[in-house]
């Protein structure tokens, strides 16, 4: 394994000034000339960071947790799951609701319940009653027959900025200008980090599950 030591003999320099530059430290306390030979040279030798020593001697892993409210061991088991007790319920509230002509569901897997206890009585999506879901689920809400109305939610950009905003705060850092290197042209540009309560753009996706309430024709 190549060590911070061998590649300071190898550049002329102390072993405090590789770590400074292959930790990033280096603006301003190493010249540029002295950091671009230290990079050569450990990208030469082949050096790799052991993340697992820097983590405890720095008491910083460098690694962001993602903690979600869904545990399933397949990416579609919560989702089943939560769709199977939705189902459930269905009939129930049908039973309850009897005229009812609409519903707005807190996400597409939810409307895939309200497709099938529409079926099951005989209305006709689109027509006899309308749902609209939210995510514009990439499976769900086109699989769906007619294919769902729905709210498309920037999943990439809210995770583009969660990341942005907590790595300036771990940083100690000015949360502004937001960091555009590498972000997608094609992306809705986030909001600021300076933001406490961010907004981002959401889409509405008008498809054939959409349509007029029987009380109005």
């Amino acid at each position: 394994m190549v060590t911070m030591k061998q590649i300071a003999n190898r550049a002329g320099v102390s072993i405090s000034t590789v770590s400074l530059v292959l930790n990033n430290r280096d603006i301003g306390r190493v010249s540029p000339d002295v950091a671009e030979r230290v990079r050569d040279i450990a990208a030469e030798l082949g050096y790799l960071t052991n993340r697992l020593a820097s983590g405890l001697r720095t008491s910083s892993t460098r690694t962001i947790g993602f903690l979600s409210d869904e545990v399933a061991t397949t990416p579609f088991a919560g989702r089943m799951i939560e769709g199977a007790q939705d189902a459930a319920r269905m009939p129930a509230f049908f039973d309850k609701h009897p005229d009812v002509d609409g519903f707005f569901c807190f996400n597409d897997t939810r409307a895939w319940a309200i497709y099938t206890e529409a079926t099951r009585r005989g209305l006709i999506i689109g027509k006899d009653i309308a749902v609209v879901g939210v995510d514009n689920h990439q499976v769900v809400a086109e699989a769906l027959d007619p294919p769902l109305s729905t709210v498309e939610l920037p999943h990439y950009e809210m995770g583009y900025w969660a990341v942005g905003k907590l790595v300036s705060l771990i940083e100690g850092e000015a949360p502004d200008p937001f960091p555009r290197a590498g972000y997608p042209v094609e992306k809705v540009q986030p909001p600021p980090l300076s933001e406490q309560s961010p907004q981002l753009e959401c889409q509405l996706r008008i498809k054939q599950s959409w349509g007029r309430p029987r009380s109005q024709r």
